[in-house]
C-alpha cells in the first residue's frame, strides 16, 4: 500500500452507476484536506477500462456487500475501498474496507478513506459485521456504543488525537476526550490501542 505523506494527498477513484452519484461523492470529498479525487468511473467496474491509479476506491456499490467486495477484488486487487450501500449486515475478512450508508456525511466518508488507507476496516453507524462463516447469532449482538461514540472510535482507530477528533466532528476537545474515555470504559480497555483491538474483536471496528 502506498502511504500519503504530508505533501501527497490520498488519491481516490470514485465509482458509481450514475454520473450524478459520482459527482456527488467527488463533491463530498472535494473539501477534505489530504484527499484528492483523481478519477471517476462506472459501477460495477469495467475490467477493460483504463482507470487512473488511486490509493483508495470509493464506490456506491448497491446493496450486496459480498458481491461488491468480490467485484473490487477482481478489478482492483489489494486496493483499500470504502463502499456505500443500503446494508445493515456485512461479512468482513480483514481486508481494509469501509462500509457506510449512502447518506454518510463528508466527514464520515473522509474519515473512512483515511482509515482504510491506514489498513483498517471500518463500519458506519448501524452496520454490524462478522467474520466469514459466522452464524446469525454473531450479527444479533447489540453493541454498547452510541452513534457518536462509533464516529469517535473510527477516528480513534485512524490514530487521531483528541484535538484531531474534535476538529473532524466539530466538537470541543473536552467533549472528544469525554467520548474517548467513555469508549475505553465501555470496552474495558486501559488504553486507546487496546480499545481499538477490543472493538475489532467485537466486530465494531474489524482489523
Amino acid at each position: 500500500m502506498t502511504h500519503a505523506s504530508a505533501f501527497e494527498p490520498i488519491t481516490v477513484l470514485v465509482l458509481a452507476a450514475y454520473p450524478s452519484a459520482r459527482a456527488g461523492l467527488a463533491a463530498l470529498l472535494a473539501g477534505e484536506p489530504g484527499i484528492a479525487v483523481v478519477a471517476q468511473g462506472a459501477w460495477p467496474p469495467e475490467l477493460d477500462a483504463a482507470y487512473a491509479p488511486a490509493a483508495v476506491i470509493v464506490a456506491e456499490a448497491g446493496d450486496d456487500a459480498a458481491t461488491a467486495a468480490a467485484a473490487l477484488d477482481e478489478a482492483f486487487p489489494g486496493v483499500p475501498a470504502v463502499l456505500l450501500g443500503e446494508w445493515t449486515r456485512v461479512q468482513v475478512d480483514g481486508a481494509p474496507r469501509g462500509y457506510l450508508s449512502r447518506d454518510a456525511t463528508a466527514e464520515e466518508l473522509a474519515a473512512a478513506v483515511r482509515a482504510v488507507h491506514a489498513g483498517l476496516t471500518v463500519l458506519g453507524p448501524g452496520i454490524r459485521a462478522a467474520a466469514p462463516g459466522a452464524t446469525e447469532a454473531a450479527f444479533s449482538q447489540d453493541t454498547t456504543l452510541t452513534e457518536r461514540e462509533r464516529e469517535v472510535l473510527v477516528l480513534l482507530a485512524a490514530g487521531l488525537p483528541n484535538k484531531g477528533i474534535a476538529l473532524q466532528l466539530g466538537i470541543s476537545e473536552h467533549t472528544a476526550k469525554f467520548h474517548v474515555g467513555t469508549i475505553l470504559s465501555k470496552l474495558g480497555a486501559a488504553s486507546r490501542t487496546e480499545a481499538v483491538m477490543v472493538a475489532a474483536r467485537r466486530g465494531l471496528l474489524p482489523l
